[in-house]
């Protein structure tokens, strides 16, 4: 199976374990590339994961399924359109 375009996704847990942010990882070419999931509803950039395995791990994380992400996005759409 070929990983051209393979999309990971992990939720960044809060101090008390739940979800405060999203990254997704994208597998498709040499280098994989991390994107964050903004408040402006956007994906940027990420160096989190290259970072938390250099030893910058102050912030947690879990695999998550892309329903569960997507259901995350839907849930932070609809909260940050309200503030």
């Amino acid at each position: 199976m070929s990983s051209e375009g393979q999309v990971t996704y992990y939720a960044l847990l809060d101090s008390k374990g739940n979800p405060g942010g999203l990254l997704r990882r994208t597998r498709g070419g040499p280098v994989p590339i991390d994107e964050t999931f903004r408040r402006d509803l956007t994906w940027q950039p990420s160096e989190f994961l290259r970072k938390y395995y250099l030893g910058h791990n102050d912030m947690d994380y879990r695999e998550i399924s892309s329903e569960e992400a997507a259901s995350l996005i839907e849930k932070w759409t609809k909260k940050w359109a309200g503030e």
